[in-house]
């Protein structure tokens, strides 16, 4: 079946569209395929190459690509790259490259959702400054 169709046929009734009250304007979808988490065909996971960009711990950002020749093999279908952080510029320029390759119109989709992964995981890194209240603020 085509992408096209497929998106056709599913656009309406996906189970990764959210829709809310109120607010019939904007479409979101929570497809781990989609990059930018707005319901269109462009940045759905049903097209022909879908691009998997996900967090790997706190170790780096997951790449993930489907290829076209294990169209009967789902299972074989994606290739994995883990890039660790070797600072922003590299992991932008790693995604870049991966991502130019295989589908030119979503490279800069990928290098924000890239973006705010290694901005997420660094913000994980830093401890809150908790201030005691009540009966601990007196024993301190």
């Amino acid at each position: 079946m085509s992408a096209d169709l497929a998106w056709l046929l599913t656009r309406d009734t996906s189970s990764f569209l959210v829709k809310r009250k109120g607010n019939t304007a904007i479409q979101l979808s929570r497809d781990p395929a989609n990059l930018t988490n707005v319901h269109s065909f462009k940045y759905s996971g049903l097209t022909d190459r879908p691009v998997y960009i996900a967090s790997a711990g706190a170790k780096g950002v997951t790449v993930a690509v489907k290829k076209a020749d294990h169209d009967n093999k789902p299972g074989k279908a994606l290739s994995t790259k883990t890039i660790a952080h070797t600072g922003r510029r590299g992991v932008s320029n790693q995604v870049n490259k991966i991502v130019k390759a295989y589908r030119a119109d979503l490279v800069k989709a990928a290098l924000g959702r890239a973006s705010r992964l290694i901005d997420a995981q660094a913000e994980g890194k830093k401890a809150p400054v908790k201030k005691l209240r009540g009966k601990k603020a007196i024993k301190a």
